[in-house]
């Protein structure tokens, strides 16, 4: 069954599963006592720091294994000192490896967080729709820019769904990549395990958008 929505954070979907829910438990098929949570393009020192910060904030959390993956060395030597230091000054059991290889890294996982970006935004995705006169902000979810970005992006993302089918095929797949919901729905139409699509952006623009209009954010859903 494939899964295929949105939500604002990872903390939920984790710790729902961790604390003995049936549907999730059900779905992910745990394969190990210790859970694995690997996440793909982990180079990212300040997104993957906050994530980790998230993580390491549940103690359902607390002896987890968590896989960091990132083709660039130097920024995933960089990132894996900096969460060995969270685990260190936060006291717990957490776990960390640090590989540049992706099949070591998805190996067992109970859950994937894929964060990676490819290719030059500025150059390509914004860069050439600029030229043909098209100036946008961002360019990485809609319009030219984000179908650009799809066309470099998707055929990586799936290259890591197939190799999730071999190496973890129960586990969840959380998606941070852009174009979120052109990923979402090519990993949706291409796969069968559960994946789910995150975007920061849900909450930061409801915050913003009730800043201009001066409503009450607790009032709102989304």
């Amino acid at each position: 069954m494939n899964t295929r929505w949105v939500t604002k954070s990872t903390k939920p979907l984790l710790t729902t599963w961790l604390s003995g829910s049936e549907t999730c438990c059900r779905q992910a098929r745990r394969t190990s006592i210790v859970p694995k949570i690997a996440i793909i393009g982990a180079g990212s020192v300040v997104f993957t720091r906050r994530l980790l910060g998230d993580v390491l904030s549940f103690p359902s959390l607390a002896d987890s294994k968590i896989a960091l993956m990132d083709i660039d060395a130097e920024h995933l030597e960089l990132i894996s000192g900096l969460a060995n230091r969270l685990v260190t000054d936060s006291k717990i059991g957490v776990q960390i490896e640090a590989t540049n290889d992706r099949v070591k890294a998805l190996e067992g996982a109970d859950f994937v967080i894929t964060t990676i970006p490819v290719g030059d935004d500025d150059g390509v995705a914004r860069g050439i729709p600029q030229r043909l006169g098209i100036d946008q902000a961002v360019g990485d979810t809609i319009g030219p820019g984000g179908i650009i970005k799809a066309l470099r992006t998707v055929p990586e993302l799936l290259d890591i769904c197939h190799d999730m089918e071999r190496l973890c095929p129960h586990a969840w797949l959380l998606n941070y990549a852009n174009p979120m919901a052109i990923a979402c729905w090519a990993i949706g139409e291409a796969t069968t395990f559960p994946n789910v699509c995150l975007c920061h952006s849900v909450q930061n623009t409801t915050r913003q958008l009730s800043e201009y209009i001066g409503a009450d954010q607790s009032g709102m859903s989304y």
